[in-house]
């Protein structure tokens, strides 16, 4: 039996104990784990994940989760993208670690998401308006609408601008606050009280700007899809079927009004301030929700029938409505503070009467998942209209409705005592 010369024998060590360069690649392999959320703790799938340096990649599935399978022997950082939200990168120091990271949606200066939609101007209630008297009886459907474009014809698109709030580490919001932009709703979104409200409550605040949604867009199927959208595009899905206030200035208030009109199972209560005429705020179901009109006794716009539409919703259809007038202001708010206060205070009281299992103990909770309640008229408070005569501010009389002296048939709808005193306050002094 030959022997192998020493030589011989350390070649053969070196190699048994040198790996071979594929081993080496394969043993250097990591497989990273991870999850992706939004800021809202949300997951987010679609995330496009790729290694820096190399033409390795990957994205989360459903539920926003990715595996992905790297050469652990050199230094690794990660891009993460998606659309509508900023690029995040990261670098690994414990490949062995699941990795956890959030992607924060793209937002304008004012801190708001922003999504476009073109829709078409037959979609406007302002189409209506050519024939008041025929179609201001007639409800808001899908048939009315085919109606008027048969009538009229199909009209061109618009881009409409949506601007969206989403309240700081919420999941799932509890409702939205929608919002046209016209006048001084553009304002309303940016201002931090009501951004403060809306993380109270857990609400996203929606803006809407062009004619097409501004105005009024019908029927409710229409802007039903674009919330569907808008929720897909912020990663909240719930958009498309919580609860909701509605916000209207000026020619806004056809918004307003007419989505209440036309969802009053989902609207907790509408808000129309210094409308521009009052046709579009008797839709049929707008009764079936509680209505605040605010006007200025000095805005001319204040003399196309507000105040008997008002009357009529009250004693005609029972409708839980107020109306509050500012004896000093013309078409905008006289002390934004004041207004924005007093319509957030409109809200709650809403809230409270739509939704009594929630109530007051809404703050900072999720809700729970009920069907909106009708507001008892009896169980409200009333007060006394305002004297345009007199003008000026007034200090008008609040009771309960068991000891309201005058016309129950006419009189003002306030929720509760606590807004009575609200509405009392702001139409003496705007001091809500």
């Amino acid at each position: 039996m030959k022997t192998l010369p020493l030589c011989c024998l350390g070649l053969v060590l070196f190699a048994f104990l040198t790996p071979d360069p594929c081993q080496r690649v394969v043993a250097d392999d990591v497989t990273l784990h991870g999850v992706v959320r939004d800021t809202s703790d949300n997951i987010l799938p679609g995330v496009q994940i790729a290694v820096v340096g190399t033409t390795l990649k990957a994205s989360t599935d459903e539920d926003g989760r990715f595996v992905l399978a790297v050469d652990g022997s050199k230094p690794i950082e990660l891009i993460f993208s998606k659309s509508g939200y900023q690029d995040a990168q990261l670098s690994l120091k414990d490949l062995g670690q699941r990795i956890e990271t959030k992607l924060v949606a793209i937002t304008d200066d004012t801190g708001l998401i922003t999504y476009s939609r073109s829709i078409s101007m037959s979609h406007s209630i302002g189409e209506l308006r050519r024939d008041v008297e025929k179609y201001a009886s007639r409800e808001m459907d899908d048939e009315l609408y085919r109606e008027v474009v048969e009538r009229y014809g199909e009209k061109p698109s618009e881009e409409a601008v949506f601007r969206i709030y989403l309240p700081k580490g919420v999941a799932k919001v509890n409702g939205l606050f929608l919002i046209s932009e016209h006048g001084v709703g553009g304002p309303m979104m940016e201002y931090p009280m009501v951004r403060e409200f809306a993380d109270r409550h857990r609400l996203a605040l929606v803006g809407m700007l062009g004619n097409a949604v501004q105005r009024g867009v019908y029927p409710a199927s229409t802007l039903d899809g674009v919330l569907v959208d808008i929720g897909d595009h912020v990663n909240h899905p719930e958009f498309g079927s919580v609860p909701v206030f509605t916000f209207g200035h000026s020619n806004g208030t056809g918004f307003s009004a007419s989505y209440a009109a036309m969802r009053p199972d989902r609207v907790l209560g509408w808000v129309s301030f210094h409308s521009g005429g009052s046709w579009h705020l008797v839709f049929p179901g707008v009764e079936q929700v509680p209505g605040l009109v605010l006007h200025g006794n000095k805005d001319s716009y204040f003399d196309n029938g507000q105040a008997d539409a008002v009357r009529m919703l009250r004693r005609e259809r029972k409708a839980p409505i107020a109306l509050l007038v500012d004896g000093e202001s013309g078409h905008w708010p006289r002390d934004r503070e004041a207004t924005f206060s007093l319509v957030l205070r409109f809200c709650e009281s809403c809230l409270r009467v739509r939704l009594p299992g929630v109530g007051s103990a809404s703050e900072g909770v999720a809700w729970r998942s009920e069907p909106l309640q009708p507001a008892d008229i009896p169980s409200g408070w009333l007060g006394q209209a305002y004297d345009r005569e007199a003008g000026g501010m007034q200090k008008l009389g609040i009771a309960t409705y068991a000891d309201y002296q005058g016309d129950r048939e006419t009189a003002n709808w306030l929720a509760d005592e606590t807004f009575a005193k609200s509405w009392q306050s702001y139409g003496a002094s705007l001091e809500p």
